[in-house]
């Protein structure tokens, strides 16, 4: 037997006021003189002492009448099967939360006492298994190890628990929850299951993925909600940078402030800065705002926003402009570097550095002893005995750019391919122009024209192209792009390493239009990312995302707290840390920014019956009760009271029991009254 409302029993100690109403009779006070008995002798009054109950049946049918309606109130039910796995044993999965998020305050000291107290609070037959997770989960205590050693579960929790921080990684508690579900294992099967789940639950949490899985029914989430003092927060976020060239880059940051927020100023400046480069200024609660970032007069690694009391999201981080060099030499005469009709000229105005980049261009006759990153020849045919050191030089991993000329250009294709077949002839000299009329732009080579604005080859005429004829390739040459007779226009050849274009026209007012076109530029540096020197700024990284590392050589990673790793050729590494990230390569040195996602900044926190819109089962717990009991037995209680109803009963028995107290009762007056 058991009670819905077990503090009605205690009505049931109204029983002694009937009992005591019974002990305190009196005979009557008021005295009347009768003549007629005032010859009779007067009786003894019997002493209170010796008082007894005479209507003890009464006195019974009353008493059993209060025991009845407290009982009634107090609604008794019968265990259930239900209610007895409620109190069975218990598998349980705790899940801290250790992002960002919750470095505010002391939330991550309470989140490690509620986790801590929990556990504690298991019987030994229970079941537990903890685990953290901010961007992936991360096992601390198994259910396998739980169940081989239970009675060492109290220390090894403590000691790992105290080796743990938060981290500055996102809150993606769907990934966290989707993980964790399987992780019961069968030694579980036949307990209750249970996920405590202990978080800041803030707006910036992702939930997105919950919606690819089935939550199972057997399965329950206790959310255990951390709350600070304030969630008035000012957070930070790159919204663009602006390069120009090898010089400063604009920064445009976004400034966010948390809604019903308290906080107004704000102020913003580059790390140990002057006071005269800083902004200050306000932003409404609510609001999000794009500003430019002050003048950077001391070349600081990173923006500091300062007005609110928590600083976790308060810095952003901008990597210097650090254009890498990339050695580029024409295979021709130095002196037609001025000549407006030469390919020299134009090459050299072309290749301007970039905030990526910082081309070199040389300029000679012969292979230089320090080889090159990307080799041009055009205007010239290598003598024969220079042919077998530029294959040489493409096998090992160089970037051959060949613009033929003349029929001489021949051998030198022959000895670069290894294709006796190849021709080069005049084209005709009869045609007034061609234009290309199929590129490849999905090839990596001509991946810039993949944009739409870059796309129109119609006003491109090449007033000049050779017929390159190729028997018995093998496919060991590609045609990347042809004229509209239908003769390549630039061809591509992988041999060894390194890479073979070969163009039919050249890119010189007397060949074609496309040195003065559009496309040229982009054409270059198209070449240039296809061999390794990309000339896009560095990305914006965030915490949680890969370095992008070459895949082909060996990098060592500094982190921004001093500690180095060593990566082998092909091996990635995820950031972890805010902060500046030095890589170290085979060739040249790279700086990495990286930033707090920005959703983490979102503090405001979200209602846990949210969590129930995905189909995963809230114990009633966790929707905000403070009974004492879990969610579970109190709904397993309420379910089978109202399946019994037993207080219906009680309340006929009560009423039969007033029916014969009132039977009784009248009986024992009209008793009294013959008597009397």
């Amino acid at each position: 037997m058991s009670w819905l409302f077990p503090i009605y029993l205690a009505g049931a100690a109204a029983i002694i006021a009937p009992i005591l109403l019974h002990l305190r009779r009196r005979p009557p006070q008021d005295r009347v003189e009768f003549s007629t008995l005032m010859f009779l002798d007067a009786s003894t009054p019997v002493p209170v002492s010796k008082r007894r109950l005479e209507n003890w049946l009464l006195l019974l049918l009353r008493c059993l009448a209060l025991i009845l309606l407290a009982l009634m109130f107090a609604r008794p039910f019968l265990q259930s099967e239900s209610a007895t796995a409620s109190s069975a044993d218990q598998a349980t999965l705790i899940l801290l939360d250790r992002s960002a998020s919750m470095r505010r305050e002391d939330l991550w000291k309470r989140g490690v006492a509620e986790a801590e107290r929990l556990f504690k609070a298991a019987k030994v037959t229970d079941r537990i298994a903890l685990a953290v997770f901010d961007g992936e989960l991360v096992p601390v205590w198994t259910f396998e190890e739980d169940r081989n050693t239970p009675a060492n579960r109290g220390v090894a929790l403590q000691s790992r628990l105290a080796a743990l921080a938060p981290t500055w990684g996102a809150t993606q508690l769907d990934r966290a929850l989707i993980v964790a579900v399987p992780s019961f294992d069968a030694s579980t099967a036949k307990l209750k299951k249970r996920i405590d789940l202990i978080t800041d639950l803030q707006e910036g949490t992702r939930l997105d993925a919950l919606r690819t899985i089935a939550w199972p029914a057997e399965l329950s989430l206790n959310v255990h909600r951390l709350e600070p003092g304030t969630n008035d927060n000012f957070s930070i976020a790159l919204a663009a940078r602006d390069e120009e060239g090898s010089g400063d880059a604009q920064v445009r940051i976004r400034l966010s402030n948390t809604r019903d927020s308290a906080l107004r100023d704000f102020t913003l400046a580059w790390e140990k800065g002057p006071q005269t480069d800083s902004i200050t200024a306000q932003i409404p609660a609510g609001a999000s705002r794009i500003l430019t970032a002050p003048p950077n007069s001391t070349k600081a690694a990173s923006l500091v926003l300062t007005g609110d009391k928590y600083d976790f999201d308060n810095r952003l981080f901008i990597a210097p402009p650090q254009p890498r060099a990339v050695r580029i030499h024409f295979l021709g005469d130095e002196a037609t570097r001025d000549e407006a009709a030469a390919p020299l000229y134009y090459l050299t105005r072309a290749l301007q550095p970039t905030a990526a980049l910082a081309p070199v261009l040389t300029a000679g006759k012969v292979l230089p002893a320090q080889k090159p990153d990307l080799l041009v020849i055009s205007g010239t045919t290598p003598p024969v005995g220079e042919h077998a050191g530029l294959r040489e030089f493409v096998s090992a991993g160089g970037f051959l750019v060949e613009v033929a000329t003349s029929t001489a250009d021949a051998a030198l294709l022959q000895t670069l391919t290894g294709i006796p077949g190849i021709s080069v002839k005049d084209g005709d000299a009869n045609e007034d122009y061609r234009m290309l009329a199929d590129v490849k732009t999905e090839h990596p080579l001509l991946r810039p024209f993949g944009d739409p604005k870059l796309r129109d080859f119609t006003k491109l005429r090449f007033w000049k192209q050779r017929r390159i004829e190729i028997k018995d390739g093998d496919g060991k040459i590609e045609t990347i792009a042809s004229f509209d007779n239908g003769q390549p226009a630039i061809l591509s050849a992988r041999i060894g390493k390194g890479t073979l274009i070969v163009l039919a026209s050249g890119w010189h007012p007397s060949d074609s239009q496309l040195a003065l076109s559009t496309k040229f530029v982009p054409l270059l540096y198209g070449w240039l990312a296809a061999a390794g020197f990309s000339h896009d700024p560095a990305a914006t990284l965030l915490v949680g995302e890969e370095l992008p590392l070459d895949a082909a050589s060996a990098h060592t990673v500094t982190e921004p707290d001093g500690k180095t790793h060593s990566l082998k050729a092909g091996e990635g590494f995820t950031a972890t840390q805010i902060g500046l990230h030095q890589v170290q390569g085979a060739s040249h040195t790279q700086v990495f920014a990286v930033n707090l996602p920005p959703d983490e900044g979102r503090v405001l926190p979200l209602a846990p019956q949210k969590l129930a819109e995905y189909g995963i089962k809230l114990s009633s717990e966790a929707e905000g009760a403070a009974d004492g009991k879990t969610s579970d037995e109190r709904l397993t209680a309420t379910d089978a009271e109202q399946r019994q109803q037993s207080w219906w009963y009680i309340l006929l028995m009560l009423l039969a029991v007033l029916l014969l107290e009132t039977w009784f009762a009248g009986r024992a007056r009209q008793t009294a009254l013959q008597t009397a």
